[in-house]
């Protein structure tokens, strides 16, 4: 086997940001394992003296996860690899540097950082991998991964009449896609709902929604502090057609209908998934995000400890 250039990568993280790589060559023949294996012992000796370049963008450690999650990281180190004239598929080894020191958490091969390869261990199950359940090529379908996470359970309560649970889900499911979209921040929720979600044919507003969701999710009433403060006007769920709807009275919760509620905000989660096609860095975001979350598709399964038949545990 021919000698060949290979590199160290560095991703320098200094306060919890790295804007900068670091790359150090050296040319060594073998097979790419004695190659990977060279690089590892070279890492203490190379990183303070490798070349620096600046990355296209800034990551935190939970951004540039994202960025291996999507598998796209080639491209960031593209400007050393022209320098140095890399070959077309080099032999390369990522590790990150946190404060001046070497941290690697796991070992992982130069493809797309995939949980269900992580998680299966001798003995228990994997734990499905969302990106790669819902991926299609370049095509990734949010609707078909929301609709599993949330509206499987939305409208299997609907349909048994479980009502009350069906509107706790189906806020649920509002509050995680705007925690998605904006992160842990005030009024994620009604500024998601204003974005995609056209709640003037259900006649009721974002803020009241909002409201509904604070006393039905954490109290199951209809009546939140703002509520019960006259600042905003109470709003309940009803199950039928228009004709069904007994006449209210003006000192009663305004009335809405709940399977149209699902509808209207099944379409904005439409609107809000087109919304990903063009922006790259939205979608690292969005991974960034959702890996946080949990869901009844995503579950390892393993052995009862002791047990010889094939009963099976979830975790």
């Amino acid at each position: 086997m021919s000698a060949e250039r290979i590199f160290n990568i560095f991703l320098y993280f200094d306060d919890g940001v790295a804007s900068n790589y670091g790359v150090r060559h050296h040319r060594v023949d073998g097979d790419d394992a004695m190659k990977m294996r060279f690089l590892r012992a070279c890492i203490d000796a190379d990183h303070p003296v490798a070349r620096r370049f600046p990355l296209l963008r800034p990551f935190t450690p939970a951004e540039w996860l994202a960025a291996q999650r999507h598998g796209n990281i080639f491209g960031y180190f593209e400007k050393a690899f022209e320098l140095f004239r890399a070959p077309a598929e080099p032999v390369f080894c990522i590790t990150a540097i946190v404060d001046g020191e070497p941290k690697v958490d796991l070992q992982t091969g130069v493809g797309p950082f995939r949980g269900d390869q992580v998680t299966a261990e001798k003995g228990r199950g994997a734990m499905p991998d969302y990106l790669v359940r819902y991926t299609d090529g370049s095509h990734f379908r949010f609707t078909d991964l929301i609709n599993d996470d949330y509206f499987l359970g939305i409208r299997t309560l609907f349909n048994a009449h479980l009502h009350v649970s069906c509107a706790k889900l189906l806020m649920s499911c509002v509050d995680t896609l705007a925690f998605v979209e904006y992160g842990d921040v005030p009024s994620n929720f009604t500024r998601w709902l204003d974005a995609y979600v056209d709640l003037s044919s259900q006649g009721i507003s974002s803020d009241e929604l909002w409201e509904f969701r604070n006393s039905v999710l954490h109290m199951t009433n209809l009546a939140s502090r703002k509520v019960v403060a006259g600042k905003i006007s109470p709003i309940m769920p009803y199950v039928g057609g228009p004709k069904m709807l007994p006449a209210i009275g003006s000192d009663t919760a305004k009335p809405f209908n709940l399977y149209g509620l699902i509808v209207t905000i099944s379409t904005g989660i439409g609107k809000w998934a087109e919304s990903y096609n063009t922006d790259r860095d939205k979608f690292l975001k969005f991974i960034e995000r959702y890996d946080t979350t949990i869901s009844d598709s995503r579950m390892a399964w393993f052995p009862y400890e002791g047990e010889v038949d094939e009963q099976t545990s979830r975790a």
